[in-house]
């Protein structure tokens, strides 16, 4: 039986690869994280420091962990400077993840479960997609899913081969960590399993790593500038810091909202990727199994999969809803899908051994041809994206919107002069276009406080975008009760519309109360423009340019 292992193995990988190749989608992502990691990666190749680039100040970075911009400087030092050659680190991971799934349900239920239950996880919807974007989602969800298989591995192992096991458990619960915060909920997993078996030895090893590392990560929170989850996680709306911070009512409504949304919408749509009345029926139905399931296994034998299960869904239950999404969902998963499957798996004991193979079949094929049909929709998405991002600009697959604002990054990374700060609303984003140093929009529509605000720093720059809502909640109360403050530099037309502008901010006083927004000053812009064909097809501007403040 252990023969068939590899080759069952084999087999999910080429259908994982074969899934995951034909969704992969060649266009930068548009959250502003795909970018922040970009620059976190560029500044440790190009400073041999961990620093927010974008940001005029330089602050040391202390709110995403190291591990996943360490693997893309990695990348980076061998000479990848576009989008795509990127994304092969995450896609690699995702592949991992499919491994790591199986060898792991392998373990506790056999090859046929492992199978089973690693493909529903490959052609889940949330796994295809994040597989194609450079965020730490899969690398998070592999070493998450290998330090899982490795401690229970090694707890099952003879004596002389489980403490190489544990440790290489250890070593990729760490990881996890510092790929991501969220991380959390397994070192304090791993730290109870490791307590309540009575391992005083391996406890001592991982929490004095853990305390060695963790404590540096804390201390360099603690001494930098740069922002960090806790203080976000106490706001009602991250994004909206002017409606004050969360009180106890509105955690208990935080919670009761993230449970309904991911129990009716968010899982499931992970899972099978499509939306409609069958969510809620679906959604309903695979929680409530993988809770049994989780009980069933926690009254077994608890292992660090039972104490990370509850953990993890708490931090997510806890987290801001505006956060809330399938991508936070996504460790998860597998551990839904595996505790699910051993509930029913459970419930239809008592048949003969025919009918609960059908039965089994079944139950597999409500999740997989929709999740086919949703990874239809995908590929053909990704199809039309091909060509249009091999022509030489990767954004071409998205809106208007995007576009006319990268295409004005570019020309800021052209056109300015070294050392200008601009103002927008994606400061990750127009930074890697353009090379030029950026700050965060103001999140305030008071004139005086959003000036004050635009200007700290040197910001002699503004963007009035059209990226989605937020430029325009904040921008024409400014602009009508300050045009005095405001000169018109350049802007992009998209298809006969009034698309993106970049403005200069003028000194206090200067424009005399003018009612409209006069040119600004030759001196705003370079003489001699940076060339525009030093970056090569879909190329990422920063990796070729580099940081233009020198």
């Amino acid at each position: 039986m252990k023969k068939k292992a590899p080759w069952l193995l084999l087999g999910v990988l080429i259908v994982q690869l074969g899934l995951t190749g034909l969704v992969f989608f060649p266009a930068p992502h548009t959250g502003g994280d795909n970018a922040g990691y970009v620059s976190l990666a560029h500044s440790l190749v190009e400073r041999g420091a961990y620093l927010e680039l974008w940001d005029h100040q330089e602050p040391p970075h202390t709110k995403y962990p190291p591990v996943f911009p360490l693997l893309l400087a990695g990348a980076m030092a061998l000479g990848v400077k576009g989008w795509v050659g990127l994304k092969a680190v995450p896609f690699l991971f995702t592949l991992l993840s499919g491994a790591f799934a199986f060898l792991w349900i392998r373990d506790r239920k056999g090859e046929g479960a492992a199978a089973a239950v690693a493909l529903l996880l490959v052609m889940s919807d949330a796994v295809l997609y994040y597989s194609h974007w450079i965020l730490s989602d899969p690398v998070f969800l592999a070493f998450t899913l290998g330090a899982l298989w490795a401690l229970e591995r090694g707890d099952r192992r003879e004596a002389q081969r489980s403490g190489l096991w544990v440790l290489g458990g250890f070593a990729l619960v760490l990881l996890a960590y510092f790929t991501r915060s969220a991380g959390l909920p397994l070192v304090v997993a791993t730290v109870l399993w490791l307590l309540l078996k009575k391992g005083w030895r391996a406890l001592a090893i991982f929490s004095g790593a853990y305390s060695i590392l963790g404590g540096l990560w804390w201390w360099r929170g603690r001494v930098g500038v740069g922002s960090g989850y806790v203080s976000e996680f106490w706001l009602i709306d991250p994004y909206r810091p002017e409606l004050g911070q969360v009180g106890p009512t509105d955690l208990l409504a935080r919670v009761w909202g993230n449970l309904v949304s991911y129990t009716t919408a968010l899982i499931p749509e992970g899972i099978v990727g499509l939306e409609g009345p069958l969510l809620l029926p679906l959604g309903l139905a695979v929680v409530a199994l993988a809770m049994v399931g989780w009980a069933m296994s926690w009254k077994v034998g608890r292992a660090v999969a039972e104490y990370f299960f509850p953990l993890y869904a708490g931090l997510m239950l806890l987290w801001p809803e505006v956060w809330s999404g399938d991508r936070f969902a996504l460790p998860l998963l597998p551990l839904i899908l595996f505790y699910a499957a051993s509930a029913l798996h459970a419930a239809f004991r008592g048949l003969g051994p025919s009918l609960r193979t059908l039965l089994l079949a079944a139950a597999f094929l409500l999740l997989a041809l929709p999740s086919l049909k949703s990874w239809t929709r995908e590929m053909e998405s990704a199809q039309a994206c091909l060509p249009m991002a091999m022509e030489g600009n990767p954004w071409a697959c998205h809106g208007m919107n995007v576009q006319e604002y990268v295409l004005l990054a570019e020309w800021a990374g052209e056109n300015l002069p070294l050392g200008s700060v601009v103002v927008t609303r994606k400061p990750r984003i127009f930074f890697v276009q353009s090379s030029v140093k950026t700050r965060s929009l103001p999140l305030t529509t008071d004139p005086e406080s959003f000036l004050a605000t635009a200007r700290e720093g040197g910001g002699g720059y503004l963007t009035a975008d059209r990226w989605d809502g937020l430029s325009a909640y904040y921008l024409p109360s400014v602009l009508g009760s300050r045009p005095d403050a405001f000169c018109y530099l350049t802007g992009v037309e998209a298809g006969g519309e009034v698309g993106i502008r970049l403005l200069g901010l003028r000194p206090d006083g200067e424009g005399g109360g003018s009612s409209g927004l006069p040119q600004c000053p030759p001196e705003m812009v370079r003489t001699r423009p940076w060339p525009r064909d030093a970056v090569g097809r879909g190329q990422v501007p920063l990796l070729v340019w580099g940081n233009r403040t020198r």
